[in-house]
């Protein structure tokens, strides 16, 4: 039963929301239209008419927590013409203005969410105008209208400047493994050049003493074998501290890549016990999935999650783009994901219909 409920809740919310319940608690404001609607109701089936607006509502509603700024709009309007609609049954519709006005925030940024706010409010004064209707239901409509939207556009604000914070933290760190990387890089190009010079010089010295003086190509060849082994142990010295991208790492420098592209990107990872093998690869997997994504899917958001769950590990990445043409699941890059995911004796699973949604299942290792 919990894992059905799990189900549903993943399904109707972002993995990556900081607030998993209060979506939820938020809903319990639909009371005041029904306990408004059951004190008087003047129109007949009149809860039949509120049950079906409700569950549309209730559509638009988690659906927003899924739009992004570009689409969110659609959201806010459907709701406007939910609320209008069920005005008629009770003056307790008003609720559904407030639910409206608490999506402005998603709108991009400040201006635009207080332009949000106020065509909202011009909306409910032209429709208490038209209908004649009164203050029980424009005053809290307006009120709380501007009061619960200003109050999401502040956090929305800050929740954002906190993103950019850490963003920024994150892009100092790659700056600093990429800069070590260059280190590395230079010390091996010095380090092998000048080695690998040596070796040679002492092999064709070798091969020329070979059938003239047999000991002192044996020297020679003696201290090749000295020279290359002390040459790897430089190697090795060089690459100390020198580790491979994690997922972790990978999933950071896609939100900086994206996000600097103008696609939003939001993303799931907890506290997993990943194999080293598994967490490579899936860094190697995602880094993929994200090139197609710039190149291809033209979209404006893209999700991601990383869980494990009945002893799999599951990547799954979603994106609200064009989605592929018949036959293009193929090409892409996806081949060489496929190999990599059947190495792993995994499964590799593609949706597209509205946007694309890619799951790999990886078997956990007993």
């Amino acid at each position: 039963m919990k894992e059905f409920f799990l189900t549903i809740h993943r399904k109707l919310l972002p993995q990556d929301m900081e607030q998993q319940i209060a979506p939820y608690i938020w809903l319990v404001y639909l009371f005041i239209f029904f306990v408004s609607l059951a004190l008087y109701h003047p129109v007949e089936y009149s809860y039949v008419y509120a049950t079906i607006g409700t569950l549309l509502f209730l559509f638009f509603y988690f659906n927003g927590y899924w739009s992004s700024a570009r689409r969110i709009k659609w959201n806010i309007l459907a709701i406007l013409i939910i609320g209008s609609f069920m005005s008629f049954l009770s003056s307790g519709a008003s609720v559904f203005f407030v639910y409206a006005g608490a999506f402005c925030c998603i709108l991009g940024n400040a201006k635009k969410a207080f332009l949000g706010l106020l065509f909202i409010v011009g909306w409910i004064s032209l429709l208490s105008w038209l209908l004649s209707y009164n203050a029980f239901f424009y005053l809290p409509a307006v009120l709380f209208t501007f009061m619960i939207g200003g109050v999401n556009i502040y956090q929305h604000d800050i929740g954002l400047k906190r993103k950019e914070l850490i963003l920024s933290q994150q892009e100092v760190r790659d700056l600093a493994r990429t800069s070590e990387r260059e280190r590395i890089a230079r010390d091996l190009h010095d380090l092998i050049g000048h080695t690998f010079s040596v070796i040679t010089l002492k092999a064709e010295l070798a091969k020329k003493l070979i059938d003239k003086d047999i000991d002192r190509a044996k020297a020679e060849i003696s201290s090749l074998e000295e020279l290359s082994r002390s040459a790897l142990s430089q190697v090795r010295e060089v690459v100390t501290g020198y580790r491979t991208s994690d997922l972790n790492t990978e999933l950071a420098h896609a939100k900086y890549v994206l996000e600097s592209n103008d696609i939003s990107f939001n993303y799931d990872y907890g506290e997993l016990d990943l194999e080293e093998s598994t967490n490579k690869e899936l860094a190697i997997i995602l880094k993929e999935l994200v090139t197609n994504i710039l190149k291809h899917s033209e979209s404006s958001r893209v999700d991601a999650s990383v869980y494990q769950k009945s002893g799999s590990t599951y990547l799954s990445v979603s994106d609200d783009g064009v989605g592929f043409k018949q036959g293009q699941p193929n090409g892409f890059g996806l081949k060489g994901i496929s190999e990599r995911v059947a190495n792993l004796k995994g499964k590799l699973s593609i949706q597209s219909n509205d946007g694309t949604q890619i799951q790999i299942e990886i078997p956990n290792r007993p």
